[in-house]
Formats: C-alpha cells, structure tokens, sequence
C-alpha cells in the first residue's frame, strides 16, 4: 500500500486526522521536500505518530524505491502542501496501478487555493508559470511569455518563486518582471507570503512599490481583468 499524505503550507497542525491515522498505521514513512517549503517540525510528527520518518531526495523518490517498497509493507511519503501539485507525485500512483499495488491520496492545504484569500477568483487564472534564478546558459523566457500570454486574454498569473537553491524574495521577483517587461512601474499586482500561516502577508500595490523584501516563501499575483468583486477584495490588500 503506498499513501500520498500533503503535508499543507504552514505546519504540523494542518495535518488532517485522517493523515494522522494513516502515518500510526504504516510500516514506514518517507519525506520530500524538494517540491515545497514547510515550516513544521518532523520530529513533532515522530512523536505524534511514533514513527520515525526519513527524508528522501529527489532521485530516490523519483526511482524505484518507494514502489518496491509498498510491494511489501505500508508505505507513506509525506509532501509539502497538497501530494498532487508536483506532477512528479502522480508518476508514483500510475506505476502503482501498473504493478497492482493499492493507494491512496490524502490532500491538504495547497498554494493553488490559498492564493483565493487574495479577491482574485480562481477560474480566472491562466498558466501557472515560476521564476527561477537565472545561471550562465539557461535564462529561460518563458515565464514572461506566459504571463503575457495571460494578461492578452484577461486571465490572471500565479508566478511560483524559485525554491531549489534558496528562496527567491519578492525583490528578485519583481525586478526580474520589471526587467523583462512582464510588469510595468505603474502596474498593480500582488505579493503574498507565507500563506497559510498566522504570519502571512498579502499586498496590493504598484510593481515599484513592491521592491521591498517580504518573508519566504512568496508567490505574486499578476492580475488579468477584474470584475467588480475583485477589485473591492482588493481594497483589503492596499
């Protein structure tokens, strides 16, 4: 048996009972946290569940480790946020279903629905799109092309930020979309941080007015066109 348990955005509190139940029944539970940053403690969960919990790498939960080891016993990888939101994950549950071995998914708390709390409705964004540090070869545009492809047909842009090696500011991220002509000076968006948790901040101002640094992680907001219900959530952000 192998579950896919989301960890949520903030911490250990945001497991559900029935995660908690699941990790107090397996034989062995693995952890990512590569895909997402999490603010809780997994010595916390150890003492919840009993259970001691190692921590896996990339290549290691991308092999074939963890389907070798449901064969035999219960296993659990815990993710940061919601299982599914890397398309990593799924490859897991299909090679599951190739070899026969039964799983589950519990979800959890996820940016793709936390950023709601800002007004913007979330049938109204388009391609998701991340801003990474750019390296000597490889500065990819295709960000900025999408979030232009976005605001051409009046949908709004969630811009996830680089988190492999270290966390990218809300600064570096706007200076990188001033740069490139994604945004303008004088053009509205948004920049949460930490959402999900008590400390979480949520601003609504000019591009410029935002060169300032926010607690990480963050993500910012790229509006499209806005109803009426929009812009008085909005308000709330100024």
């Amino acid at each position: 048996m192998l579950y896919l348990i989301g960890l949520g955005l903030d911490d250990e509190s945001d497991l559900s009972l029935k995660a908690i139940d699941a990790m107090k029944s397996c034989n062995k539970i693995y952890c990512e946290m590569y895909t997402g940053k999490w603010h809780g403690d997994l010595k916390k969960l150890e003492e919840m569940t009993d259970k001691k919990i190692e921590l896996l790498d990339r290549e290691k939960v991308e092999s074939d480790f963890l389907i070798n080891e449901a064969q035999k016993d219960v296993i659990v990888l815990l993710i940061p946020g919601d299982p599914l939101t890397a398309t990593t994950h799924f490859e897991l549950l299909i090679e599951a279903k190739k070899q026969g071995i039964d799983f589950r998914v519990i979800h959890s708390s996820s940016i793709y629905t936390a950023i709601a709390e800002s007004g913007l409705q979330l049938y109204k964004f388009g391609r998701t799109t991340t801003l990474v540090y750019t390296e000597q070869g490889y500065e990819p545009s295709s960000p900025f092309d999408i979030i232009k492809e976005n605001k051409k047909a009046g949908l709004h842009t969630l811009v996830l930020l680089d988190i492999k090696n270290k966390s990218m500011t809300v600064k570096e991220a706007v200076e990188l979309l001033l740069n490139h002509s994604a945004v303008n000076n004088d053009e509205k968006i948004v920049a949460c941080s930490q959402l999900g948790s008590e400390k979480q901040i949520i601003r609504y101002d000019l591009a410029s007015g935002l060169l300032k640094d926010f607690p990480v992680p963050s993500v910012i907001l790229i509006p499209g066109k806005l109803n009426f219900k929009e812009q008085e959530a909005l308000k709330l952000w100024k």
